[in-house]
């Protein structure tokens, strides 16, 4: 989750992991795509990106829905920086 709350991606080895998220990320209409890099080992790293700002504020409520109201998450703020909801 980059601070400015534009992009957010979820690193794994597992292709069958990140094609999956994928799908859920797809389902839930989130801009969304996979990357594939090879690690200093030659190992695969795949990153599951959901990118803009409209787009995280969607993910983060779909994450935080039914957090505990006193949870204080730099990553969740991150994620609703733009979020019209949080700027009223």
């Amino acid at each position: 989750m980059q601070k400015k709350g534009y992009v957010m991606n979820i690193t794994t080895a597992s292709q069958t992991f990140a094609k999956g998220l994928l799908t859920v990320f797809q389902n839930w209409k989130l801009r969304s795509e996979i990357t594939i890099e090879v690690s200093s080992s030659g190992n695969l790293i795949y990153r599951v990106w959901v990118k803009g700002k409209a787009y995280l504020p969607l993910l983060a409520n779909i994450l935080y829905n039914d957090a505990v109201e006193h949870l204080e998450s730099q990553k969740k703020a991150n994620m609703l920086i733009h979020s019209t909801l949080n700027n009223k």
